[in-house]
């Protein structure tokens, strides 16, 4: 009797098939409702607060799935395929200046507008990939971060050319008849846009290409001895991660309707990196999870902070008057926590925590 409860208890587990889908019905309900939420700011009839929707609103919801093209497609490159780069953000530069060329000066459709993006995106890719087959560790590193200043340099050229320090504007975009003008639309364009992206990233990594590049990250060698062309793998990785990247710039530009060439520094770069690693690096919901956490944490800070503002003394220098420090002490902070006690991220955390109850669920 205790072995079929147990393999009646097994059956049971989150593993299931059934229970996995009903899983997936239920996040896909609460992404559906989540803009209603965020927009009408309550739920059944009950009025929230600022503070009990963690004072955050759609457009930051929006900005985050923008960001997370970004940071799947470096989780993509770097924890797949184990080539690091802090030059991610010039193919987001990449992505909004071809966006405005072919939008704001030509004319082009969005859709056209981002198909052009994706393409330019995978050629910047291509070229920055090429110094990967002849150096490696430091020295690629370098090449990246070279990279970066150069396209960046570009950008700001372009834009005192065209536009001077006003800024490169962005048309309103539009899908044939339906204008993405709100932040509703935006979301719920936004949306499925990354949920394809990692739909499309997961397959590519089941498959034969997508395992060889995996052996390739853990073990170049062997994985040359088994047959594997790593420079074409490399090249490949580098021109996807790239293109999509630059659609993600492309949409950056195009939500906020006007960028500089500031926006692409070098800090907006080594954000990414920070997403990898505190959602988990070689992990795509990792990706997601470090997005989420890296654009909204700063909007619960501060909602928390403005709780604070009758404080006097040490504390309310702390919560208010040195808020940006704080944000960033709080984020600095958890990456080197993270890296010295939980190197595989929040993802791994989760993950591991699952085993750990599956186990127990099979052992009652």
């Amino acid at each position: 009797m205790n072995a079929i409860s147990k393999q009646v208890g097994a059956s049971a587990l989150p593993g299931g098939s059934a229970r996995r889908w009903l899983w997936y019905l239920l996040a896909a309900a609460a992404l559906i409702y989540l803009p209603v939420l965020l927009t009408e700011r309550e739920i059944f009839g009950h009025r929230l607060s600022n503070m009990q929707l963690l004072n955050i609103g759609l457009s930051q919801v929006n900005l985050m799935l923008i960001t997370m093209l970004g940071a799947l497609s470096l989780n993509y490159l770097t924890g797949s395929a184990g080539l690091i780069s802090i030059g991610h953000a010039a193919f987001y530069a990449v992505g909004a200046m071809s966006a405005a060329i072919t939008g704001s000066q030509w004319g082009w459709p969005f859709a056209a507008v981002l198909v052009a993006a994706g393409l330019c995106g995978a050629l910047a890719g291509l070229l920055a990939g090429l110094p990967s087959l002849r150096v490696r560790g430091l020295y690629f590193v370098l090449s990246t971060f070279a990279m970066h200043y150069i396209v960046v340099f570009a950008f700001m050229e372009y834009q005192f050319k065209f536009f001077d320090v006003v800024g490169v504007p962005y048309k309103a975009a539009s899908l044939g008849s339906w204008q993405i003008n709100t932040p509703m639309r935006w979301y719920f364009f936004l949306l499925p846009l990354v949920v394809f992206v990692y739909w499309l990233l997961r397959n590519s990594l089941r498959t034969r290409e997508g395992r060889a590049m995996q052996a390739m990250r853990d073990h170049e060698l062997a994985a040359t001895a088994n047959g594997i062309d790593v420079r074409f793998l490399r090249l490949k990785a580098f021109s996807l991660s790239s293109a999509i990247a630059a659609v993600g710039g492309a949409l950056f530009g195009y939500y906020l309707s006007n960028v500089t060439s500031e926006f692409f520094g070098i800090q907006f770069a080594i954000q990414f990196i920070a997403m990898i690693i505190i959602g988990g690096m070689g992990s795509l919901p990792g990706a997601v999870v470090g997005a989420a956490v890296w654009l909204l944490l700063p909007s619960i800070i501060n909602g928390l902070t403005s709780q604070a503002g009758d404080t006097t003394g040490l504390l309310r220098s702390i919560l208010v008057d040195h808020k940006p420090q704080l944000v960033q002490a709080i984020f600095g902070t958890l990456v080197i926590v993270l890296l010295i006690f939980a190197p595989w991220g929040i993802a791994g955390m989760a993950t591991r925590l699952r085993a750990r109850l599956s186990a127990l669920w099979s052992r009652s």
